[in-house]
């Protein structure tokens, strides 16, 4: 008896299991030849023509290229089942160049290879070839007319043109006397005629660079806010230090009634080190009030290959540290000069921008809520050079 009873146990379980895969004939899931750039926002509803079911319209992976399978956990008739959908995900950006020599001087079998001398970038792949395309001969005196050419995984292409001089010796420019290396200092009298209206402020950012601040002489010669560096981290895999002059910054700061907000450069190439960054900035300021979201501060290009990340991570350690932010109270922007905003940073959920980009008028055509457009103002109550700061009350788009 117990035999029998065990062995209807066994085929209640297995024998009369339902296979979520078979579907029934009058279920209708309609799906079409589904084809998406990598890192695009696809949901589940993006790859369904039709249905007469009901299901989650979740978010689909297309972090990765190549032929993907979605499963499609769906009821009907209020029974479960399951369906896999195939798409693809397919990779057309090109590689971009971050730095390049348009045209370089060599000596004769100098042991050089141009493209060692460059900087790119892939939205996906973290490596990328580059070669030069062209005949050019080192052991021969010449003007060679080559290429650069960077090629990913995916075959996208990118070239720039490139003009190798091959010479016995270098020319001897000692005669040379251009005051091209001379540069105008602009005072506060000039940027509060220029730039100064009702929806405006004038500030400057700081650091320990600029040392010892007055900053009542500095507010009484027509400053308004002050962005300081908090911390520093120069190394991918080196450890955030405090600004030796944060502190003292922003107390003197604040006790001369200006306004202050922040910025952290950072190095950050993964997700995990950013939010670790975002901790960090919170826990330095102890619950300090800020009039401005926390700057996101990266820069050191010239690492980049080496760091061996694509420019999807890069954007996304900008928005994992505004996510972080988040959970404090805080708000992050993004601090970048107008080239790396227009050809780099994938600011898909358009946060605030920090624009740098030195000139008396620019014509960035993307959104920004600050505008730093000189290294090179004079202002009372600081030694040498600070850079000026345009911040606009209602989000500036020009």
């Amino acid at each position: 008896m117990k035999v029998l009873l065990v062995i209807l146990s066994v085929f209640i379980l297995t024998g009369c299991s339902r296979d979520p895969y078979n579907i029934p004939d009058d279920v209708v899931i309609e799906t079409n030849d589904n084809l998406y750039e990598v890192f695009s926002d696809v949901n589940v509803n993006d790859l369904i023509v039709s249905s007469n079911v009901d299901f989650n319209n979740l978010k689909v992976n297309t972090n990765e290229t190549g032929k993907q399978t979605y499963t499609l956990d769906f009821k009907y008739k209020n029974k479960k089942y399951k369906k896999d959908i195939t798409y693809s995900v397919y990779d057309n950006t090109p590689p971009v160049f971050l730095s390049y020599y348009g045209s370089t001087t060599v000596l004769v079998n100098q042991d050089i290879y141009p493209c060692d001398d460059a900087i790119y970038a892939d939205n996906y792949d973290t490596n990328i070839s580059c070669m030069i395309d062209g005949y050019f001969d080192l052991s021969i005196p010449g003007k060679y007319e080559t290429y650069y050419l960077l090629k990913d995984s995916a075959g996208n292409e990118t070239r720039k043109k490139l003009i190798l001089n091959v010479v016995e010796k270098y020319k001897n420019n000692s005669n040379s006397n251009s005051n091209n290396s001379i540069k105008k200092d602009y005072d506060m009298n000039y940027f509060i005629k220029n730039y100064k209206t009702e929806d405006t402020m004038i500030g400057i950012d700081v650091s320990r660079w600029q040392g010892d601040i007055d900053y009542n002489k500095v507010k009484a010669n027509g400053v308004e806010f002050v962005i300081m560096r908090i911390g520093v981290n120069s190394s991918a895999n080196g450890n955030l230090d405090i600004d030796s002059f944060f502190l003292q910054n922003i107390k003197n700061a604040k006790d001369a009634g200006l306004k202050v907000g922040v910025y952290l450069y950072t190095t950050a190439i993964n997700e995990k080190t950013a939010r670790e960054h975002a901790k960090w900035v919170v826990k330095t300021l102890d619950g300090v009030k800020l009039d401005f979201p926390i700057a996101y501060d990266w820069e050191n290009w010239k690492w980049f290959m080496e760091y061996e990340i694509n420019l999807h991570t890069l954007s996304s350690c900008f928005e994992t540290f505004n996510k972080e932010l988040n959970k404090h109270g805080y708000d992050a922007m993004l601090y970048s000069s107008k080239f790396y905003l227009e050809n780099i940073w994938i600011n898909k959920n358009n946060l605030p921008v920090w624009l740098a980009h030195y000139t008396d008028r620019t014509d960035y055509k993307g959104d920004y809520l600050m505008w730093q457009l000189s290294s090179i103002g004079k202002v009372d109550g600081i030694n040498g050079n600070v850079d000026i700061n345009i911040y606009y009350k209602n989000k500036k788009t020009s």
